[in-house]
């Protein structure tokens, strides 16, 4: 059961992140075009970001429904690897005045080592989760999935917030 619960409660999380960052991008490209152009470094036009807002939200659905968990959890933790190395291509280009982009539009979080860690930290239980295939969960598995899930999502925010407080005291946000 154990298992169960924390494949669950991974998925929730994983889900939620995903959901929002996708929606956020579907609902506000324009404001994602700049941060994608930087990350990239070329033009990107405003139907990329919707795109991949919308692959983002489907990865989304794919992580959170039992049968797609294994393909939606190698994708997402390829995703965030690939966000992390680009991340880490600009901060040795010294561009550490780019916004990351991870938690919205009107974040302040700018790209930094600490994001690119954190980046990491969530691919890799997500490898761990594209190969394990726990039995069929009991509702109290269920449960106690998604109550840890929004657990690892109340730690997520509030890291989110230190890393955001510790840049604008060293002086890197806006």
């Amino acid at each position: 059961m154990l298992l169960s619960v924390l494949v669950a409660g991974i998925a929730v999380f994983v889900g939620i992140i995903f959901f929002h960052a996708g929606y956020s991008k579907f609902r506000h490209p324009a404001d994602y075009v700049d941060i994608m152009a930087a990350y990239l470094g070329r033009p990107v036009m405003i139907g990329a970001v919707t795109a991949t807002g919308i692959v983002e939200m489907a990865m989304a659905a794919l992580v959170i429904a039992p049968n797609t968990r294994s393909i939606g959890a190698l994708a997402c933790s390829i995703l965030l690897m690939t966000y992390a190395l680009f991340m880490w291509r600009q901060i040795q280009a010294g561009r550490r005045d780019l916004r990351c982009g991870c938690s919205g539009p009107a974040a302040e979080t700018r790209i930094g080592p600490e994001l690119v860690v954190r980046n990491l930290l969530l691919a890799f239980p997500l490898l761990g989760l594209a190969f394990l295939n726990p039995e069929i969960m009991s509702w109290a598995a269920v449960f106690l999935g998604l109550a840890f899930g929004l657990f690892l999502l109340m730690i997520y925010l509030s890291s989110d917030q230190v890393i955001a407080n510790r840049q604008r005291l060293l002086g890197w946000s806006a």
